[in-house]
């Protein structure tokens, strides 16, 4: 990342100065001016910028598709009562615009050893069953980034999700959705 706009965002997050910036969301082909109040920066598959608008919701901006950041001469106090660590925490990756869920998948004992290893989510229990299957719980959002994950190459055929049904929907409607772009 551009080094004079990371010191900006660095600069607006310890000085609870909004910033303003262009933000070009995928699949859009012009970008948009936003100003915002930033609040933190989360790394994961790629970098994003936490901020809310008028003290609303946090949102995640990710920082490839920031234009033109500047801090502006504007200040503001942090919303009351909200806990960037404590956010960060209830997602699977980065994404919070579902609901938070309690969810069990089972890995194989193909794979249960290497996915004992693995934190998935600071909320997880693993269980180890009799037959070498691990159950991993966990309760976070982040639907669509789970489901990601369990198509990974090392998962596929070795795991189900055995709850919610929420969540073995949307699994089921990714699969559909790539099993579509090799059939066209």
């Amino acid at each position: 990342y551009d080094r004079d706009q990371m010191r900006a965002i660095e600069t607006a997050i310890i000085g609870n100065i909004e910033l303003s910036f262009k933000y070009r969301s995928q699949g859009k082909k012009k970008a948009l001016q936003r100003r915002v109040r930033p609040i933190g920066v989360v790394y994961s598959r790629f970098a994003y910028l936490i901020a809310s608008t008028d003290n609303k919701e946090a949102v995640s901006y990710r920082m490839d598709m920031l234009q033109n950041v500047k801090i502006t001469d504007v200040t503001f106090t942090p919303k009351e009562g909200f806990n960037f660590k404590e956010w960060v925490k209830e997602s699977f990756g980065v994404y919070h615009g579902d609901e938070l869920l309690k969810i069990q998948i089972r890995f194989s004992p193909v794979v249960a050893e290497r996915a004992s290893k693995i934190t998935f989510h600071p909320s997880q229990e693993q269980r180890p069953q009799r037959d070498g299957s691990l159950i991993l719980r966990m309760e976070c959002r982040g639907h669509s980034e789970i489901c990601h994950e369990l198509m990974h190459p090392d998962w596929i055929g070795n795991v189900k999700i055995e709850s919610p049904d929420k969540l073995i929907d949307a699994y089921s409607n990714h699969l559909e959705h790539a099993k579509s772009a090799i059939t066209q």
